[in-house]
C-alpha cells in the first residue's frame, strides 16, 4: 500500500492524470454537440432520485431502468446525482461523473502494467496513451456508462493481482467492492468480470499456486460467476441482451429457416452436419468478433454509433495503430507479458454476441487499456532499434502529437456540424422554447419522433419531479398528459390535430420532414410559428400555431 501512495504523488503520473482531465472536461457543456436523449434521462432521473428518492417511474432503489425495453444500469443515475446538486441542472452536471472517472482510468491502467511488468516508465507510457486516446476521451464526454465500468473494472482487476502478491484480505475486499459494483453500471461488465478473474487466475496459477492462494482465487472467481449467474436469471438484467442479441438476430432467423433438409440418409447428414443452429451462431459469433479486430473498425470509419464517433478519426490513429502493431511483434519475441493480449481477445466477447450497432465501440470499450499496453510496447519496441533510434522515436512521437491535434481538431471544429444528427441537437431548445409560449396556449401537441421529448422539458426547465413524474407513468402507454401538454407516438400529430381542435389555442409539434409534407400551408388560421434547425440548417421541429 505504501507503494500505491507514493506512486500517486510522483509527478509524472499527476501530469498525466491533470492532462486527462483536462480533456475530458475543457468545454464539457458544449461538446459533444447536441444533449443525447440519454444524457437527458439521467440528468433527469438523478434530479429525481435526489427529490423524491425514486426515479421518474417511482422506482426506489431500483437497479435497472426501462427506456424501451432495455433495462439500463441505474448504476450512472446516483453517480450524477452529487453532480447535479453541486453544478445545478445543465449539461456540465450530467457528463462530469463519467469525464472524472474516465480521466482516472489512467489511475488503475498505470497500477495494473506496473504490477505486472514491474516497469514504471512503461505504466506511465500505457496512462499517457490511454489519456490521449480518441476512442476514451470522445465516450468519457458522452455520459457514459462503459468509461465509468471500466475505471471500476480496472482497479478491481488490480487490488486482486495485488492482493494475491501480498495475501491481503484486505486487497481482496477491495477488489470484489470494484468488480461487483461494476455490474450495477454496464451490461457488458456482468460477462467480462469473471472471464477477466479468470485469466488473471489462469495466466498467474503457478504463481497463486506456490503461495497457497488456490482456494481463494477459485473462490472469488466462483463467486462473481455466481453472481452474473444471478443477473443473468433476471428479466430485466438480461433485457437488452434480448434485444441486440446474435441469437434474435433477423438475419440469422431468416438462414436457420431457410436450412436444407434434402432427403436421402447421406444427405440429411450433410446438411444437418452444416446447418444447425450452434453452426449458424458459432459463424454469426466469429463474424462479429473478427470485426472488432478488423482495420475498418480500429482506424476505419463503420464504428458505432454515430453519436459517439469523431468525423475522420478512427478508434485508432495511425500512429497508435502502428506502435500496437509493433507491440504485437514485441510480444511474439516474447520481450513483454502475453497478459494484455490474453486480456484484449477476451474484451470484445460480449460486443461479439450482439447485432444493433455493430461493430460497436461502446460495447468494445474494454479493448481499449489493453491496446494501450500493447501499443506502449511497441514505443517500447523503438529503443530496440539500433540505427537512427532517436530519430526513429522522435519521428513517431511527432506522429503521435499530430495525429492527436487533428483528432481535436476534428472533434471541437467538425464534429459540430456531422454529429448533431444523432445527438439530439434541436431537443434541449424546443424544450426551452416551449417553456416560454407554454402560458399562451391552452393545448400543447408533441411529437416523440425521435424521442419523447418530456425528459429535455423536465430538465431544463425548472420542473418538480414530484409533479412532473406522476404523469409518466402513462408513457408507455404511447400517448400521454402533463399540464397542457400532450405527448404522442406521431411523427407529424398536425395532419390530424387541425382537423376538428378541441380547443381555441392550439400549439402542435411536428418533427423533421413534416413541414415540407403538410397541407396546412394553405391555410390562413394556421402559421408555423417558428422552426428549431441543427447548426446546418436543416429543420428539427417545426411548431404550428393556430389561435382564435
Amino acid at each position: 500500500m505504501n507503494t500505491i501512495l507514493k506512486n500517486l504523488t510522483s509527478k509524472p503520473l499527476l501530469l498525466i492524470v491533470v492532462l486527462a482531465f483536462f480533456l475530458r472536461v475543457i468545454n464539457l457543456e458544449t461538446f459533444p454537440f447536441g444533449f443525447h436523449a440519454d444524457e437527458a434521462r439521467v440528468g433527469w432521473n438523478a434530479l429525481s432520485i435526489a427529490k423524491t428518492g425514486k426515479d421518474d417511474r417511482g422506482n426506489a432503489l431500483a437497479v435497472h431502468y426501462n427506456t424501451f425495453g432495455d433495462y439500463r444500469p441505474t448504476g450512472i443515475f446516483y453517480l450524477t446525482l452529487p453532480s447535479i446538486i453541486i453544478f445545478g441542472r445543465n449539461e456540465f452536471a450530467v457528463r462530469f461523473p463519467s469525464a472524472l472517472l474516465g480521466a482516472l482510468t489512467v489511475l488503475p491502467l498505470f497500477f495494473f502494467v506496473l504490477e505486472i511488468t514491474k516497469k514504471k516508465n512503461l505504466a506511465l507510457l500505457s496512462a499517457l496513451l490511454l489519456a490521449i486516446s480518441p476512442w476514451h476521451i470522445a465516450t468519457s464526454r458522452a455520459t457514459s456508462e462503459v468509461v465509468i465500468a471500466l475505471f471500476l473494472v480496472l482497479f478491481g482487476l488490480f487490488f486482486l493481482l495485488k492482493g494475491f502478491r501480498e495475501k491481503s484480505n484486505k486487497l481482496f475486499f477491495a477488489s470484489l467492492v470494484f468488480l461487483v459494483l461494476s455490474y450495477f453500471l454496464y451490461h457488458s461488465a456482468r460477462i467480462l468480470v469473471p472471464l477477466f478473474v479468470g485469466a488473471l487466475i489462469i495466466y498467474f496459477w503457478q504463481e497463486i499456486k506456490s503461495i497457497d492462494l488456490t482456494k481463494k482465487a477459485l473462490a472469488t472467481f466462483l463467486f462473481l460467476l455466481i453472481l452474473t449467474a444471478l443477473f443473468a436469471s433476471n428479466k430485466e438484467a438480461r433485457s437488452r441482451f434480448s434485444q441486440v442479441s446474435i441469437l434474435n438476430d433477423l438475419d440469422v432467423s431468416y438462414e436457420l429457416s431457410r436450412m436444407p433438409f434434402e432427403e436421402g440418409p447421406n444427405r440429411v447428414f450433410v446438411a444437418r452436419l452444416f446447418h444447425n443452429k450452434p453452426s449458424v451462431y458459432a459463424r454469426r459469433f466469429i463474424n462479429e468478433y473478427a470485426n472488432y479486430f478488423s482495420a475498418n473498425f480500429l482506424v476505419g470509419n463503420v464504428a458505432k454509433p454515430l453519436r459517439y464517433t469523431t468525423p475522420g478519426i478512427g478508434m485508432l490513429t495511425y500512429f497508435e495503430a502502428f506502435l500496437f502493431l509493433l507491440g504485437l511483434v514485441s510480444i511474439a519475441q516474447k520481450r513483454h507479458s502475453i497478459l494484455p493480449l490474453f486480456l484484449l481477445l477476451i474484451a470484445p466477447v460480449p460486443a461479439a454476441l450482439t447485432m444493433e450497432d455493430s461493430p460497436n465501440l461502446h460495447r468494445a470499450l474494454f479493448m481499449l487499456p489493453f491496446i494501450a499496453i500493447i501499443a506502449a510496447y511497441g514505443f517500447y519496441q523503438l529503443k530496440q532499434v539500433e540505427r537512427f533510434k532517436k530519430e526513429i522515436i522522435f519521428a513517431t512521437s511527432l506522429g503521435l502529437a499530430l495525429n492527436f491535434i487533428f483528432f481535436l481538431h476534428m472533434y471541437f471544429v467538425h464534429a459540430k456540424v456531422h454529429i448533431p444528427l444523432y445527438r439530439n441537437i434541436g431537443a434541449k431548445e424546443l424544450a426551452l422554447e416551449l417553456n416560454k409560449l407554454q402560458k399562451d396556449y391552452d393545448k400543447i401537441i408533441l411529437t416523440n419522433i425521435p424521442d419523447d421529448p418530456y425528459p429535455w422539458i423536465a430538465f431544463f426547465t425548472g420542473r418538480d419531479p414530484e409533479v412532473f413524474n406522476k404523469d409518466a407513468i402513462t408513457r408507455e402507454k404511447g400517448t400521454w398528459t402533463s399540464e397542457n401538454f400532450v405527448f404522442t407516438g406521431l411523427r407529424c400529430p398536425s395532419r390530424d390535430a387541425f382537423e376538428k381542435p378541441d380547443v381555441k389555442r392550439l400549439l402542435v409539434v411536428d418533427a423533421e420532414g413534416c413541414a415540407s409534407e403538410s397541407n396546412l400551408r394553405g391555410r390562413e388560421d394556421v402559421v408555423i410559428l417558428t422552426q428549431i434547425k441543427r447548426p446546418d440548417q436543416s429543420e428539427v421541429y417545426t411548431l404550428w400555431s393556430k389561435t382564435e
